[in-house]
Protein backbone atom coordinates (compact mmCIF):
# COMPACT_ATOMS: atom_id res chain seq x y z
CA UNK A 1 0.00 0.00 0.00
CA UNK A 2 2.80 2.43 0.90
CA UNK A 3 4.45 1.82 -2.46
CA UNK A 4 1.22 2.63 -4.31
CA UNK A 5 0.75 5.84 -2.34
CA UNK A 6 4.33 6.91 -3.16
CA UNK A 7 3.90 6.19 -6.85
CA UNK A 8 0.60 8.08 -6.89
CA UNK A 9 2.33 11.04 -5.25
CA UNK A 10 5.13 11.02 -7.86
CA UNK A 11 2.60 10.79 -10.68
CA UNK A 12 0.61 13.67 -9.23
CA UNK A 13 3.80 15.76 -8.95
CA UNK A 14 4.66 15.10 -12.59
CA UNK A 15 1.17 16.09 -13.72
CA UNK A 16 1.35 19.24 -11.65
CA UNK A 17 4.66 20.23 -13.25
CA UNK A 18 3.34 19.65 -16.76
CA UNK A 19 0.10 21.52 -16.08
CA UNK A 20 2.00 24.51 -14.67
CA UNK A 21 3.97 24.71 -17.89
CA UNK A 22 0.71 24.71 -19.81
CA UNK A 23 -1.06 27.12 -17.44
CA UNK A 24 -3.95 24.72 -16.88
CA UNK A 25 -5.44 22.78 -13.94
CA UNK A 26 -4.09 19.27 -13.35
CA UNK A 27 -6.24 16.36 -14.52
CA UNK A 28 -7.59 14.26 -11.64
CA UNK A 29 -5.94 10.90 -11.13
CA UNK A 30 -8.20 7.88 -11.63
CA UNK A 31 -9.20 6.22 -8.37
CA UNK A 32 -8.26 2.60 -7.81
CA UNK A 33 -11.31 0.37 -7.72
CA UNK A 34 -11.48 -1.55 -4.46
CA UNK A 35 -12.21 -5.23 -4.96
CA UNK A 36 -14.40 -6.63 -2.24
CA UNK A 37 -17.09 -9.19 -1.58
CA UNK A 38 -19.56 -10.16 1.06
CA UNK A 39 -18.81 -13.56 2.54
CA UNK A 40 -21.51 -15.90 3.81
CA UNK A 41 -20.66 -18.92 5.94
CA UNK A 42 -23.35 -21.51 5.24
CA UNK A 43 -23.63 -25.20 5.96
CA UNK A 44 -25.58 -28.39 5.40
CA UNK A 45 -25.74 -31.44 7.62
CA UNK A 46 -22.65 -32.81 5.85
CA UNK A 47 -20.33 -29.86 5.23
CA UNK A 48 -19.70 -26.13 5.59
CA UNK A 49 -19.04 -23.61 2.81
CA UNK A 50 -17.93 -20.03 2.32
CA UNK A 51 -19.82 -18.21 -0.44
CA UNK A 52 -19.05 -14.90 -2.15
CA UNK A 53 -21.79 -12.47 -3.10
CA UNK A 54 -21.95 -8.86 -4.24
CA UNK A 55 -24.74 -7.95 -1.85
CA UNK A 56 -26.56 -9.02 1.29
CA UNK A 57 -29.90 -7.37 0.62
CA UNK A 58 -31.01 -9.62 -2.23
CA UNK A 59 -30.34 -12.50 -4.60
CA UNK A 60 -30.30 -16.25 -4.15
CA UNK A 61 -27.32 -18.52 -3.52
CA UNK A 62 -26.79 -22.23 -2.99
CA UNK A 63 -24.05 -24.28 -1.38
CA UNK A 64 -24.43 -26.92 -4.12
CA UNK A 65 -21.26 -26.87 -6.24
CA UNK A 66 -20.50 -23.38 -4.96
CA UNK A 67 -17.96 -21.58 -2.81
CA UNK A 68 -15.11 -23.04 -0.79
CA UNK A 69 -15.74 -26.10 1.32
CA UNK A 70 -14.46 -25.67 4.85
CA UNK A 71 -15.03 -27.04 8.33
CA UNK A 72 -17.64 -25.79 10.75
CA UNK A 73 -16.75 -22.86 12.99
CA UNK A 74 -17.71 -21.99 16.53
CA UNK A 75 -16.69 -18.39 15.89
CA UNK A 76 -16.15 -16.42 12.68
CA UNK A 77 -14.10 -13.26 13.06
CA UNK A 78 -13.86 -10.64 10.30
CA UNK A 79 -10.87 -8.48 11.12
CA UNK A 80 -11.65 -4.74 11.43
CA UNK A 81 -9.62 -3.87 8.31
CA UNK A 82 -11.66 -6.45 6.33
CA UNK A 83 -8.52 -8.22 5.11
CA UNK A 84 -8.94 -11.57 6.84
CA UNK A 85 -11.69 -13.89 7.99
CA UNK A 86 -10.84 -16.32 10.77
CA UNK A 87 -12.61 -19.53 11.71
CA UNK A 88 -12.24 -20.70 15.30
CA UNK A 89 -13.50 -24.00 16.69
CA UNK A 90 -14.29 -24.68 20.32
CA UNK A 91 -13.73 -28.34 21.15
CA UNK A 92 -14.72 -28.21 24.83
CA UNK A 93 -11.70 -29.50 26.79
CA UNK A 94 -9.71 -30.31 23.65
CA UNK A 95 -7.63 -28.07 21.43
CA UNK A 96 -9.52 -25.75 19.11
CA UNK A 97 -8.46 -25.77 15.47
CA UNK A 98 -8.88 -23.00 12.94
CA UNK A 99 -8.07 -21.51 9.56
CA UNK A 100 -8.20 -18.14 7.83
CA UNK A 101 -9.33 -16.73 4.49
CA UNK A 102 -8.71 -13.72 2.30
CA UNK A 103 -9.43 -12.31 -1.14
CA UNK A 104 -6.57 -12.49 -3.63
CA UNK A 105 -5.59 -9.67 -5.97
CA UNK A 106 -8.35 -10.74 -8.35
CA UNK A 107 -10.93 -10.54 -5.60
CA UNK A 108 -11.40 -14.30 -5.31
CA UNK A 109 -11.78 -15.99 -1.95
CA UNK A 110 -9.01 -18.37 -0.94
CA UNK A 111 -7.81 -20.15 2.16
CA UNK A 112 -4.51 -18.98 3.59
CA UNK A 113 -1.75 -21.55 3.87
CA UNK A 114 -1.37 -21.88 7.64
CA UNK A 115 -3.80 -23.76 9.84
CA UNK A 116 -3.49 -23.34 13.59
CA UNK A 117 -4.47 -25.02 16.83
CA UNK A 118 -5.47 -23.28 20.03
CA UNK A 119 -4.24 -25.77 22.62
CA UNK A 120 -6.08 -23.93 25.38
CA UNK A 121 -9.84 -23.87 25.11
CA UNK A 122 -11.47 -20.46 24.81
CA UNK A 123 -14.57 -19.01 26.38
CA UNK A 124 -14.34 -15.50 24.94
CA UNK A 125 -12.52 -13.85 22.04
CA UNK A 126 -12.12 -10.79 19.86
CA UNK A 127 -9.80 -8.84 17.55
CA UNK A 128 -7.13 -6.51 18.98
CA UNK A 129 -5.12 -4.61 16.38
CA UNK A 130 -3.54 -7.19 14.09
CA UNK A 131 -4.20 -9.91 16.67
CA UNK A 132 -7.06 -12.20 17.55
CA UNK A 133 -7.12 -12.85 21.29
CA UNK A 134 -8.92 -15.71 22.99
CA UNK A 135 -9.18 -16.26 26.71
CA UNK A 136 -10.29 -18.95 29.15
CA UNK A 137 -10.12 -19.40 32.91
CA UNK A 138 -8.66 -22.47 34.55
CA UNK A 139 -5.97 -23.92 36.77
CA UNK A 140 -2.45 -22.60 36.27
CA UNK A 141 1.02 -23.96 37.06
CA UNK A 142 1.30 -21.50 39.95
CA UNK A 143 0.88 -22.86 43.49
CA UNK A 144 1.42 -21.84 47.08
CA UNK A 145 3.74 -23.56 49.55
CA UNK A 146 1.10 -26.16 50.37
CA UNK A 147 0.59 -27.01 46.72
CA UNK A 148 -2.79 -25.28 46.30
CA UNK A 149 -3.23 -24.40 42.63
CA UNK A 150 -3.86 -20.81 41.61
CA UNK A 151 -6.65 -20.10 39.17
CA UNK A 152 -5.95 -17.81 36.23
CA UNK A 153 -6.77 -16.87 32.68
CA UNK A 154 -4.76 -17.99 29.66
CA UNK A 155 -4.74 -15.63 26.68
CA UNK A 156 -3.90 -17.03 23.26
CA UNK A 157 -2.63 -14.32 20.93
CA UNK A 158 -2.87 -15.03 17.22
CA UNK A 159 -0.81 -12.73 14.99
CA UNK A 160 -2.90 -12.55 11.80
CA UNK A 161 -0.05 -11.19 9.70
CA UNK A 162 2.75 -13.55 10.77
CA UNK A 163 0.21 -16.36 11.36
CA UNK A 164 1.88 -17.31 14.64
CA UNK A 165 0.53 -18.11 18.11
CA UNK A 166 1.71 -17.19 21.58
CA UNK A 167 0.16 -17.51 25.03
CA UNK A 168 0.14 -15.52 28.24
CA UNK A 169 -1.23 -16.82 31.54
CA UNK A 170 -2.09 -14.45 34.37
CA UNK A 171 -3.20 -15.29 37.88
CA UNK A 172 -6.65 -13.94 38.68
CA UNK A 173 -6.76 -14.87 42.37
CA UNK A 174 -8.07 -11.93 44.41
CA UNK A 175 -8.18 -9.99 41.13
CA UNK A 176 -10.81 -7.55 42.39
CA UNK A 177 -9.60 -7.42 45.98
CA UNK A 178 -12.53 -9.55 47.12
CA UNK A 179 -10.66 -12.82 47.57
CA UNK A 180 -12.38 -14.35 44.54
CA UNK A 181 -10.85 -15.34 41.24
CA UNK A 182 -12.38 -14.22 37.91
CA UNK A 183 -12.74 -14.85 34.22
CA UNK A 184 -13.10 -12.35 31.38
CA UNK A 185 -15.91 -11.62 28.94
CA UNK A 186 -15.12 -9.95 25.62
CA UNK A 187 -12.01 -8.61 23.91
CA UNK A 188 -12.77 -5.08 22.69
CA UNK A 189 -10.13 -2.89 21.02
CA UNK A 190 -10.55 0.86 21.48
CA UNK A 191 -7.63 3.15 20.62
CA UNK A 192 -5.04 0.42 21.10
CA UNK A 193 -6.33 -0.76 24.48
CA UNK A 194 -8.22 -3.92 25.39
CA UNK A 195 -11.47 -3.54 27.32
CA UNK A 196 -12.89 -6.69 28.87
CA UNK A 197 -15.69 -7.46 31.29
CA UNK A 198 -14.53 -9.01 34.57
CA UNK A 199 -16.74 -11.83 35.87
CA UNK A 200 -16.09 -12.99 39.44
CA UNK A 201 -16.41 -16.76 39.83
CA UNK A 202 -15.86 -17.74 43.46
CA UNK A 203 -13.15 -18.89 45.86
CA UNK A 204 -10.54 -21.55 45.18
CA UNK A 205 -8.54 -23.69 47.61
CA UNK A 206 -5.67 -21.30 47.01
CA UNK A 207 -7.89 -18.36 48.00
CA UNK A 208 -8.98 -20.12 51.17
CA UNK A 209 -5.35 -20.85 52.01
CA UNK A 210 -4.56 -17.15 51.56
CA UNK A 211 -7.03 -16.21 54.27
CA UNK A 212 -10.42 -15.86 52.56
CA UNK A 213 -12.94 -16.68 55.28
CA UNK A 214 -15.06 -18.95 53.15
CA UNK A 215 -15.29 -22.54 52.03
CA UNK A 216 -14.26 -23.32 48.47
CA UNK A 217 -17.15 -22.32 46.19
CA UNK A 218 -17.74 -21.83 42.49
CA UNK A 219 -20.25 -18.97 42.63
CA UNK A 220 -19.58 -15.33 43.40
CA UNK A 221 -20.90 -13.28 46.28
CA UNK A 222 -20.63 -10.12 44.16
CA UNK A 223 -23.55 -10.16 41.73
CA UNK A 224 -24.54 -6.50 42.12
CA UNK A 225 -21.46 -4.80 40.67
CA UNK A 226 -19.94 -4.44 37.21
CA UNK A 227 -16.21 -4.39 36.54
CA UNK A 228 -14.22 -3.54 33.39
CA UNK A 229 -10.48 -4.19 33.05
CA UNK A 230 -8.36 -2.12 30.67
CA UNK A 231 -5.08 -3.52 29.31
CA UNK A 232 -2.53 -1.57 27.25
CA UNK A 233 -0.87 -4.42 25.34
CA UNK A 234 -0.74 -8.17 24.78
CA UNK A 235 1.38 -8.72 27.88
CA UNK A 236 -1.86 -8.35 29.89
CA UNK A 237 -0.12 -6.78 32.85
CA UNK A 238 -1.08 -3.95 35.23
CA UNK A 239 -4.74 -3.57 34.31
CA UNK A 240 -6.78 -0.53 35.22
CA UNK A 241 -10.01 -1.78 36.80
CA UNK A 242 -13.27 0.17 36.78
CA UNK A 243 -16.20 -0.63 39.07
CA UNK A 244 -19.80 0.55 39.22
CA UNK A 245 -22.70 -0.61 41.36
CA UNK A 246 -25.53 0.27 38.96
CA UNK A 247 -25.25 -2.97 36.94
CA UNK A 248 -24.40 -6.61 37.41
CA UNK A 249 -21.31 -7.94 35.64
CA UNK A 250 -20.81 -7.15 31.96
CA UNK A 251 -21.45 -10.46 30.30
CA UNK A 252 -23.97 -12.78 28.78
CA UNK A 253 -23.47 -16.49 29.05
CA UNK A 254 -24.46 -19.72 27.35
CA UNK A 255 -22.90 -22.80 28.94
CA UNK A 256 -19.13 -22.23 28.98
CA UNK A 257 -19.17 -19.30 26.56
CA UNK A 258 -19.03 -15.73 27.91
CA UNK A 259 -20.39 -13.30 25.31
CA UNK A 260 -19.08 -9.76 25.26
CA UNK A 261 -21.43 -7.11 26.61
CA UNK A 262 -18.94 -4.31 25.92
CA UNK A 263 -19.43 -2.48 22.61
CA UNK A 264 -17.83 0.66 21.20
CA UNK A 265 -19.67 3.04 18.89
CA UNK A 266 -18.09 4.75 15.86
CA UNK A 267 -17.00 7.72 18.00
CA UNK A 268 -15.06 5.57 20.52
CA UNK A 269 -17.66 5.86 23.26
CA UNK A 270 -17.76 2.54 25.08
CA UNK A 271 -21.09 1.12 26.20
CA UNK A 272 -21.04 -1.48 28.95
CA UNK A 273 -24.15 -3.68 28.94
CA UNK A 274 -25.28 -6.30 31.41
CA UNK A 275 -27.75 -9.08 30.72
CA UNK A 276 -28.17 -9.59 34.50
CA UNK A 277 -28.45 -13.31 33.84
CA UNK A 278 -27.51 -14.24 37.42
CA UNK A 279 -30.86 -14.80 39.16
CA UNK A 280 -29.45 -13.48 42.44
CA UNK A 281 -28.74 -9.96 41.24
CA UNK A 282 -30.99 -7.03 42.17
CA UNK A 283 -29.76 -4.99 39.20
CA UNK A 284 -31.75 -4.52 36.00
CA UNK A 285 -30.45 -5.47 32.57
CA UNK A 286 -29.10 -2.16 31.30
CA UNK A 287 -26.16 -0.15 29.99
CA UNK A 288 -23.57 2.33 31.27
CA UNK A 289 -21.15 4.49 29.27
CA UNK A 290 -17.45 5.24 29.26
CA UNK A 291 -17.08 8.47 27.28
CA UNK A 292 -14.51 8.63 24.49
CA UNK A 293 -11.13 9.76 25.80
CA UNK A 294 -11.90 8.79 29.40
CA UNK A 295 -11.27 5.70 31.49
CA UNK A 296 -14.11 5.92 33.97
CA UNK A 297 -17.83 5.28 34.05
CA UNK A 298 -19.97 8.27 33.17
CA UNK A 299 -21.88 8.95 36.39
CA UNK A 300 -24.56 10.83 34.44
CA UNK A 301 -25.44 7.98 32.10
CA UNK A 302 -27.59 4.92 32.78
CA UNK A 303 -30.25 3.27 30.59
CA UNK A 304 -32.60 0.75 32.19
CA UNK A 305 -33.13 -1.53 29.18
CA UNK A 306 -35.07 -4.15 31.08
CA UNK A 307 -37.84 -1.72 32.00
CA UNK A 308 -37.95 -0.31 28.46
CA UNK A 309 -38.31 -3.91 27.17
CA UNK A 310 -41.23 -4.68 29.46
CA UNK A 311 -39.20 -6.77 31.88
CA UNK A 312 -37.19 -8.71 29.29
CA UNK A 313 -33.40 -9.10 29.64
CA UNK A 314 -30.94 -8.58 26.81
CA UNK A 315 -28.81 -11.51 25.64
CA UNK A 316 -26.38 -10.17 23.01
CA UNK A 317 -25.64 -6.72 21.63
CA UNK A 318 -24.03 -5.22 18.49
CA UNK A 319 -23.42 -1.67 17.31
CA UNK A 320 -25.22 -0.65 14.12
CA UNK A 321 -24.35 3.01 13.48
CA UNK A 322 -24.34 6.26 15.42
CA UNK A 323 -26.44 5.88 18.57
CA UNK A 324 -28.18 2.71 17.38
CA UNK A 325 -27.49 -0.77 18.77
CA UNK A 326 -29.16 -4.10 18.07
CA UNK A 327 -30.15 -6.35 20.94
CA UNK A 328 -30.91 -10.05 20.87
CA UNK A 329 -33.13 -10.67 23.87
CA UNK A 330 -34.91 -13.45 25.68
CA UNK A 331 -38.43 -14.12 24.46
CA UNK A 332 -40.06 -13.48 27.82
CA UNK A 333 -39.16 -12.16 31.27
CA UNK A 334 -37.92 -15.66 32.10
CA UNK A 335 -34.26 -16.31 31.26
CA UNK A 336 -34.27 -19.44 29.11
CA UNK A 337 -31.06 -19.93 27.14
CA UNK A 338 -32.94 -21.71 24.35
CA UNK A 339 -35.49 -18.93 23.88
CA UNK A 340 -33.66 -15.87 22.50
CA UNK A 341 -35.54 -15.21 19.25
CA UNK A 342 -36.48 -11.55 19.75
CA UNK A 343 -34.57 -8.55 18.37
CA UNK A 344 -34.81 -4.91 19.40
CA UNK A 345 -33.16 -1.66 18.28
CA UNK A 346 -32.18 0.78 21.00
CA UNK A 347 -31.05 4.38 20.72
CA UNK A 348 -28.59 5.05 23.54
CA UNK A 349 -28.96 8.84 23.22
CA UNK A 350 -32.75 9.02 23.45
CA UNK A 351 -32.89 5.88 25.64
CA UNK A 352 -35.62 4.33 23.55
CA UNK A 353 -36.30 0.75 22.46
CA UNK A 354 -38.23 -0.57 19.44
CA UNK A 355 -38.94 -4.22 18.74
CA UNK A 356 -37.83 -5.34 15.27
CA UNK A 357 -40.68 -6.17 12.87
CA UNK A 358 -40.57 -7.92 9.50
CA UNK A 359 -38.89 -11.10 10.77
CA UNK A 360 -40.55 -14.53 10.75
CA UNK A 361 -42.82 -15.15 13.72
CA UNK A 362 -40.87 -15.93 16.91
CA UNK A 363 -42.13 -19.51 16.93
CA UNK A 364 -40.75 -19.94 13.39
CA UNK A 365 -37.24 -18.67 14.14
CA UNK A 366 -34.81 -21.49 14.85
CA UNK A 367 -31.72 -19.35 15.38
CA UNK A 368 -29.81 -16.24 14.39
CA UNK A 369 -26.34 -16.38 12.88
CA UNK A 370 -23.60 -15.98 15.48
CA UNK A 371 -21.76 -13.40 13.36
CA UNK A 372 -23.96 -10.68 11.83
CA UNK A 373 -22.54 -7.40 10.50
CA UNK A 374 -23.23 -3.69 10.22
CA UNK A 375 -22.73 -2.13 6.79
CA UNK A 376 -23.86 1.08 5.15
CA UNK A 377 -26.03 2.15 8.07
CA UNK A 378 -27.98 -1.11 8.21
CA UNK A 379 -27.55 -4.33 10.13
CA UNK A 380 -27.48 -7.73 8.43
CA UNK A 381 -28.30 -10.83 10.43
CA UNK A 382 -28.79 -14.44 9.27
CA UNK A 383 -32.07 -16.07 10.23
CA UNK A 384 -32.75 -19.81 10.18
CA UNK A 385 -36.48 -20.53 9.98
CA UNK A 386 -38.28 -23.66 11.13
CA UNK A 387 -41.30 -23.38 8.82
CA UNK A 388 -39.61 -24.75 5.71
CA UNK A 389 -38.25 -21.47 4.31
CA UNK A 390 -34.58 -21.43 3.33
CA UNK A 391 -32.17 -19.53 5.64
CA UNK A 392 -31.88 -15.87 4.71
CA UNK A 393 -30.03 -12.69 5.60
CA UNK A 394 -32.30 -9.93 6.88
CA UNK A 395 -31.45 -6.23 6.63
CA UNK A 396 -32.57 -4.13 9.60
CA UNK A 397 -33.10 -0.37 9.26
CA UNK A 398 -32.27 1.10 12.68
CA UNK A 399 -34.40 4.22 12.20
CA UNK A 400 -37.59 2.18 11.69
CA UNK A 401 -36.61 -1.15 13.34
CA UNK A 402 -38.02 -2.87 10.24
CA UNK A 403 -36.30 -6.00 8.88
CA UNK A 404 -36.41 -6.88 5.18
CA UNK A 405 -35.51 -10.27 3.76
CA UNK A 406 -32.34 -10.09 1.69
CA UNK A 407 -30.07 -12.82 0.32
CA UNK A 408 -31.57 -16.31 0.50
CA UNK A 409 -29.25 -19.34 0.63
CA UNK A 410 -30.19 -22.92 -0.13
CA UNK A 411 -28.56 -24.62 2.85
CA UNK A 412 -29.32 -25.79 6.37
CA UNK A 413 -28.00 -22.77 8.25
CA UNK A 414 -26.07 -19.51 7.91
CA UNK A 415 -23.55 -18.88 10.66
CA UNK A 416 -21.85 -15.64 9.61
CA UNK A 417 -21.90 -12.75 7.17
CA UNK A 418 -19.32 -10.02 6.63
CA UNK A 419 -17.15 -8.20 4.14
CA UNK A 420 -13.64 -8.82 2.84
CA UNK A 421 -11.50 -6.46 0.78
CA UNK A 422 -8.89 -7.77 -1.65
CA UNK A 423 -5.26 -7.21 -0.71
CA UNK A 424 -3.63 -4.61 -2.94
Amino acid sequence: MKKNVFLSFMAATALFAVSCDKNSDPAPLPEEEEKGSYIIAASSDEAAYLLQHDRLDGGELTIVNSGIETESGTAWIFMPDNQYLYRLVYNQGNAGTGSSYMLDEEGLLKERGVKFEITNRFTTYGPYGKYIVTAAAGATAMTDAAGNIQQGVTFTILDTEAQTLSTKTVSTENYLGTGEYVTFSGIVDVNGKVYTGVCPIGVSAYGVAQGVADATRTTTDYVDSVWVAIYSNTQFENPKILRDDRLSYASSRYRSQFYSNIVADDRDNIYVFSSSYDSRTTKKSGVLRIKAGTEEFDRDYYFDIQTAAGGIHLFKVWHITGDYFLLQTYNTETINMNETQRLAVINVASKTLAWVTGLPAIENIGSFGSTPCADGGKFYIPVVATDGDQPAVYAIDPATAVATKGTVVTCTSIGAVGKLIALQ
